[in-house]
């Protein structure tokens, strides 16, 4: 184990390091399911049944609802240390615990209760950014479109579907900033159209699949402001703000691969041979070199994430705001991570050999999960360039002072 990056020193909490060792305790079972969970696309019986026994999907929620009130940068950690057992199933784990928190906050309290409190668990899946208009009725929205990417919808028991609020006719309602109204409408899975089709060569065992929501209506109750909204608690988490909080946890899951990559690296390095090596590759000095650049990179790309959720909670917590600075960052910090993480893995990748090119290779999974990971919208490299756009003028400032 890489002592370094996994040690009980880096916990925020103890309940931090509680949540982190129900993950280890389960660690080998879901490595043991892997392989079989890539081929059935979709986590198995097994496998969801052991994230449940260890009440891992409220971690994130308040105490108060029965959840574990973990902070964000604790929760993250959960997620990276998820990822080093299988990166399949912390995404479905993530999208959906990570979701389910994010909406509970923006619920009346009392629904809230209700949802959380119920004989079946409330898990939220589904494409939460906006996409279609939905026609605003008395009571609520009327929803129908095709959406997409439901990644945990095979375990999740609520779908949620991203639009905007609109008139009869289709035509967008602003609000009073002039802009679209986005909103997240919910609706218990029995209601949507989860299509099973979800097929692919990468991350294939989130079920991340299609879904129709045919003219369902959705009531205020069971809605949400997508971005901008006033959440009705006051955790730390809400205080962020959804703009901020949304999209964090893709960066825990590729610091997982790719620790997890240089793992599995190092494990071969020790034994393979190479002709005119004369001795394992973990011996040859440009091979360490290369090594020792990767890890560095691992680390740097890990603290600087981490580093910045943390400050930024601490300045929500001291009754600030998250700054224009953070929330470039944030958007810094999600592209720079997919990048250096698909660097570190394509070195794993190479040096590795024929030992990650097997259709079964565990690395070879890893590659695979690594290259659809940074396809995901969210990652895409504008978000370097939007970043810069804020963090120019801090320099240029700067340099006159």
């Amino acid at each position: 184990m890489t002592e370094t990056l996994t040690r009980e020193a880096d916990a925020g909490s103890s309940r931090e390091a509680d949540y982190l060792q129900r993950v280890r305790s389960i660690t080998p079972l879901i490595r043991a399911e892997a392989e079989s969970m890539e081929r059935a696309q979709t986590l198995s019986d097994t496998v969801r049944a052991a994230i449940a026994e260890q009440d891992l999907h409220y971690m994130l929620v308040p105490t108060e609802l029965g959840g574990g009130g973990l902070l964000p940068s604790e929760g993250l950690r959960v997620y990276e240390e998820m990822a080093k057992a299988d990166a399949s199933t912390a995404w479905a784990f993530m999208a959906t615990s990570w979701s389910t928190a994010e909406v509970i906050g923006y619920l009346k309290p009392e629904v809230a209760k209700k949802l959380t409190s119920g004989d079946e668990p409330f898990i939220v899946a589904g494409q939460l950014l906006p996409r279609y208009p939905a026609k605003q009725v008395e009571g609520g929205l009327m929803v129908e479109g095709n959406f997409n990417f439901a990644s945990g919808s095979d375990h999740a028991t609520w779908i949620g579907a991203g639009v905007f609020v609109a008139d009869e006719d289709g035509n967008t309602i602003p609000g009073e900033d002039g802009q679209p109204q986005p909103r997240v409408a919910m609706f218990p899975k029995a209601e949507i159209d989860l299509k099973q089709n979800w097929d692919v060569w990468g991350l294939g065992a989130t079920g991340s699949h299609d879904y129709r929501v045919d003219n369902k209506f959705a009531p205020d109750e069971h809605t949400i402001v997508t971005f901008g909204g006033k959440p009705y608690r006051s955790e730390t988490i809400y205080k962020l703000s959804n703009e901020f909080v949304g999209p964090l946890p893709h960066v825990p899951i590729v610091l997982g691969i790719a620790t997890r990559a240089l793992e599995l690296l190092a494990a071969v390095a020790i034994k393979k041979f190479r002709p005119n090596y004369g001795g394992p590759i973990g011996e040859a000095e440009i091979f360490k070199l290369e090594f020792a650049r990767m890890e560095a990179l691992l680390h740097a790309v890990r603290l600087s994430f981490y580093d910045l959720v943390r400050s930024t909670e601490a300045t929500v917590e001291a009754g600030g705001t998250r700054t224009t600075e953070q929330m470039a960052r944030m958007r810094q910090q999600l592209s720079w991570s997919h990048e250096a993480a698909d660097t570190i893995v394509g070195f794993a990748h190479r040096w590795s050999g024929s030992q990650s090119i097997g259709r079964t290779a565990t690395l070879g999974r890893y590659v695979r999960d690594m290259q659809v990971a940074t396809q995901h919208l969210l990652v895409d490299p504008k978000w370097l360039a939007d970043a810069a756009t804020d963090l120019l003028p801090i320099y240029a400032a700067a340099a006159e002072s």
